[in-house]
């Protein structure tokens, strides 16, 4: 008899482990993939990074600084529907790419698949993005039908040197014990 509470107590709690895991995980949907709720800003950065090489031939002793020179967003059919050009350059290590998910007119767009893209001096980087609707039953069960797939070039890497675009996650709180994917 002790024996089965014992095994019921160890069961219990790895359910609640598993269930405050999966819990985290949903409450800040970006920190696990390319996905945003409706409304939710989407934050971005261009990161430099000097990587090991073993030839010495193309290897520099300092990567030059990324530039970043504008960016813009594009919906599902490639149509751009929010772009921004900087007056001059900026360098990538002070830039910080925000995109409220308004488009043009200041309108804010609509569930579904978008492409970033980020014009720096190396090159141009894009990261693929979706839009989804918390409330909707087929985007927060994840699947629907129509779904595009998009190609991205996150990274670029010229000799040792490695400029990536990366999401900037901010964790927001949310008022969930289980999943509640409508909560504030």
């Amino acid at each position: 008899m002790r024996r089965r509470f014992v095994w019921s107590g160890v069961v219990l709690v790895g359910l609640v482990i598993i269930a405050a895991v999966m819990g985290a995980a949903s409450s800040s949907s970006s920190a696990w993939s390319d996905r945003y709720r409706v409304g939710e800003t989407v934050l971005f950065k261009v990161e430099d990074q000097k990587l090991f090489c073993w030839s010495c031939c193309c290897c520099q002793s300092t990567c030059p600084e990324t530039q970043v020179l504008g960016w813009h967003v594009s919906d599902s059919s490639g149509g751009i529907i929010y772009s921004v050009v900087n007056d001059e350059p900026v360098p990538a290590s002070i830039w910080q790419g925000s995109w409220s998910q308004i488009n043009f007119v200041g309108a804010s767009v609509a569930a579904g698949y978008y492409t970033l893209y980020v014009d720096t001096s190396v090159g141009t980087l894009t990261r693929c993005l979706r839009v989804y609707d918390p409330c909707s039953c087929c985007w927060s069960l994840g699947w629907c039908w129509g779904c595009s797939s998009c190609e991205q070039t996150s990274t670029i890497t010229s000799c040792c040197c490695r400029t990536s675009l990366v999401w900037i996650v901010e964790e927001t709180p949310c008022c969930q014990l289980f999943w509640r994917p409508c909560c504030p």
